[in-house]
């Protein structure tokens, strides 16, 4: 049984962005969405090259290592950001996410970067079959915090892993076997970011046409706010023999990837366009990717095809020119997602020559006022993580103060130890152990200091309940081998004397008597 896939693709802007920077690519052996970030600093340049690069893999028969074909296609991508950044270092700090699926007969390899997603729909149940690279994920997974506590995180949006051409790349590669009925959805966190899992589920689970579900999904989005560009693939796995419907054979490239490849065409088809020089070029466009009628290409004309000029910035590989079909020439469908949700003002276009003047001094100018912003706003938020404590255990199970905010950035840790105190977290009373786990009372040091005494105060208590309870149990003991003892020897016992009543147990977030030395069989029945 060889097993194929059918698919659709749609990307759009949202409500809140005033460009689309998502990019993704479908096709008979490669599905891939891809999340730029950098705003002016070109992210969807970003998405667009990293697109390109593993749409090559489309192209290849398949191989012995699928996961070896992604890793090498992630590392290509990786290294052509950097060619652009050292060629135009205006583009530094562009970057992108990467979630891509690699198809052979029923296997599908997936890669991961970053915090867009790949789900799996088998059966009416939806698994997540990729993790998120993002500091909240990183605290789940260490208890830190809830999985509810993520949507109001301040943090939330911070990545630990992109592609940026500055770093190496590590992706997650895995390997999945695939059955007839599965249906696979890749999306940017415009999509997972607003629509639950459960809806995501339902609404896979419930339209069967690929066009209609992945249009329902963008409205879902879009109903949720639209915070962020929406960019959706889903593929459905089919057999040719007894599917209804044949698999999907035509690529398709979607969001950012179809502008920036239209762009490169100019009206009489002999010139190339540059985003960077033509940012007015691009909020010129129409509700549908398409331009005003100013002398600009529409990608719903037809363009023909031009060479790369060698511009530094724009992806080399994506040469698409949508035809009045939406059909490249090459065979690739283009999907135009919507620029934008609301009207946009018609802007008039000046002469480059003037445009240029005007633009460097306002860059610069900006460019050193912004500088001065991040290193004074750096400082200042240093200078006030200095200022914050904690408590919080240490691998040794021992219970520390530190200074700074219990958070890292890239892997960096924002806190040090201040101050190792006495307490071992296994004494600590229940209740104040997992507040502990998930590092306690951040304020000042005073502040905290008296957390530490108030747990103190409540491990003392404990260990003296224990005590008590052990040494009455001890009298109590003596006491009825007295007594036997007594009635062994037909003597009276009212000249023996009782141990009193028993002492009250230990309180019941206290932790077991072991802990302090003191054995269960110690203790009275019941009171440890």
């Amino acid at each position: 049984m060889t097993l194929e896939l059918r698919y659709a693709v749609r990307s759009d802007v949202g409500l809140l962005r005033e460009g689309n920077e998502d990019s993704a690519y479908a096709g008979p052996r490669l599905l891939a969405v891809a999340d730029g970030m950098g705003g002016h600093a070109a992210g969807e340049v970003a998405s667009a090259l990293t697109i390109g690069a593993m749409a090559e893999l489309d192209q290849e028969p398949p191989g012995g290592d699928m996961l070896q074909e992604l890793a090498a296609a992630v590392a290509a991508a990786n290294s052509r950001l950097q060619d652009k950044i050292v060629a135009n270092p205006a583009v530094e700090g562009m970057g992108t996410t990467l979630t891509a699926l690699l198809w052979s007969d029923g296997h599908a390899a997936v890669c991961h970067i970053g915090d867009s997603r790949g789900y799996l729909l088998r059966d009416g149940e939806l698994y997540q079959i990729t993790h998120d690279h993002t500091l909240v994920q990183s605290l789940v997974d260490e208890g830190r915090i809830s999985a509810d506590d993520v949507s109001t995180h301040p943090q939330r949006s911070l990545l630990l892993r992109a592609l940026d051409g500055r770093s190496v790349a590590e992706p997650d590669l895995s390997v999945h076997d695939s059955m007839p009925g599965d249906r696979y959805l890749l999306c940017s966190d415009g999509l997972s970011g607003v629509v639950s899992d459960e809806t995501l589920r339902d609404t896979l689970s419930d339209i069967e046409d690929l066009d209609v579900v992945t249009r329902q999904l963008i409205d879902l989005a879009i109903h949720g706010g639209g915070p962020d560009n929406i960019t959706c693939i889903v593929a459905d796995v089919v057999d040719p023999a007894t599917s209804k419907l044949p698999p999907t054979t035509t690529p398709i490239l979607a969001g950012a990837a179809v502008s920036l490849a239209d762009l490169r065409s100019g009206a009489d088809g002999t010139n190339g366009l540059n985003p960077l020089d033509h940012a007015d070029t691009l909020d010129s466009l129409g509700a549908y990717g398409g331009y005003h009628d100013d002398g600009l290409p529409s990608p719903t004309a037809p363009q023909p095809a031009v060479a790369d000029d060698g511009d530094p910035r724009f992806p080399g590989d994506i040469t698409i020119m949508a035809s009045q079909n939406g059909t490249a020439p090459g065979g690739v469908k283009t999907v135009p997602g919507r620029r934008s949700h609301r009207a946009q003002p018609r802007r008039t276009r000046e002469a480059p020559a003037t445009r240029s003047r005007r633009r460097w001094p306002i860059v610069t100018t900006s460019l050193v006022v912004l500088l001065a912003v991040i290193i004074g706003g750096g400082y200042i938020a240093w200078r006030w993580t200095q200022d914050q404590y904690y408590v919080a255990a240490n691998s040794k199970g021992q219970v520390v103060i530190y200074r700074g905010i219990n958070q890292k950035i890239a892997g960096v840790s924002l806190s040090s130890q201040y101050q190792l105190t006495t307490l071992q977290l296994d004494q600590v009373p229940t209740n104040d152990q997992q507040n502990i786990k998930t590092a306690y009372g951040t304020g000042s040091l005073a502040q905290v200091q008296r957390i530490v005494d108030n747990i103190s105060s409540a491990v003392k208590q404990c260990q003296q309940q224990y005590a008590a309870l052990a040494a009455w149990q001890t009298k109590e003991t003596a006491y009825l081998a007295k007594v036997a003892a007594a009635h062994k020897a037909k003597q009276k016992t009212t000249g023996i004397a009782p141990p009193g009543p028993q002492p009250p147990g230990a309180g019941a977030t206290c932790p077991p008597s072991t802990v302090f030395g003191i054995p269960a069989s110690a203790l009275p029945p019941g009171a440890s």
